[in-house]
C-alpha cells in the first residue's frame, strides 16, 4: 500500500469512529434530556444544550429533505449499521411506546389490535419500529411508518372500513403509586391517524 493510500485508509477510518462516536453521544445526550435516565443535580435543559452539537453534526436538528449533509450521513450511517449508537442506561423504566389500531367494521363493529409479526424475531423488530416511529420529529415520516404497519394488519381484518391508529406511551406506576397498591400501566395517547380503504392519505395528527 502506497503512503498516498494509507493515508486516504487511515482518514477514512477516522471518519467512522468519528461518526460512531458523535452517534453515541447524540444518543446518550438524548435519553437524558428525555428524562429516559437521570443524573441527580443536571436539569434536562442542560443535556438539551449539549445535544445539540452532536445533533448538528450528524445533521438531524432539521426537517428538511433536501439537507443534502442530512442525507449523506443517514445513508452511511444506515448503510454501516451505526445509525443507533451505544448510549448511557441506568437502572430505570421509561414509559414505552404504544401503537394500537381500532378496526371499524361495516355494521358498526370496533376490534383492537396491536401490530403483529409471527415468532419472537419479528415481534422484537415491531417493538423496535414502534421505539423509532416514536423518535422522529418529522410527521411524514412518522405517518409512513405507521402506514406500513395498517397494511399488515388490513390483511389480517380484510372485512374492515377504516382503520383508527393510536400512537402514544404506556408508563408504569410510580414508586408512590406502586406503594398505594396500583399496578396498572398507563396509556398517554400522542397522536391519533385514521386510514381509510379508499384513500391512501391519512388525517393530521390530533395531540
Amino acid at each position: 500500500m502506497s503512503a498516498a493510500s494509507r493515508r486516504v485508509f487511515l482518514a477514512c477510518l477516522a471518519l467512522h469512529l468519528t461518526l460512531i462516536f458523535v452517534v453515541s453521544v447524540h444518543e446518550t445526550f438524548w435519553l437524558l434530556k428525555r428524562g429516559v435516565v437521570t443524573i441527580i443535580g443536571v436539569h434536562s435543559s442542560a443535556w438539551e444544550s449539549l445535544d445539540r452539537i452532536p445533533e448538528t453534526m450528524l445533521g438531524a436538528g432539521g426537517s428538511s429533505s433536501r439537507n443534502l449533509w442530512k442525507i449523506v450521513v443517514a445513508t452511511y450511517t444506515n448503510a454501516a449499521g451505526i445509525e443507533v449508537g451505544y448510549g448511557y442506561f441506568a437502572p430505570n423504566i421509561p414509559a414505552a411506546s404504544a401503537l394500537v389500531f381500532e378496526c371499524h367494521y361495516p355494521d358498526g363493529r370496533v376490534e383492537y389490535e396491536k401490530p403483529n409479526l409471527q415468532g419472537e424475531a419479528g415481534q422484537f423488530r415491531v417493538s423496535t419500529l414502534v421505539d423509532q416511529i416514536d423518535r422522529t420529529d418529522y410527521d411524514r415520516w412518522r405517518i409512513a411508518l405507521i402506514k406500513l404497519l395498517a397494511r399488515s394488519t388490513w390483511k389480517r381484518h380484510p372485512d374492515a372500513v377504516m382503520l383508527r391508529a393510536f400512537f402514544g406511551k404506556i408508563s408504569p406506576p410510580t414508586m408512590a403509586e406502586y406503594g398505594a397498591g396500583k399496578r396498572e400501566e398507563t396509556f398517554t395517547c400522542l397522536y391519533v391517524y385514521d386510514f381509510r380503504r379508499e384513500t391512501s392519505e391519512s388525517e393530521k395528527p390530533r395531540l
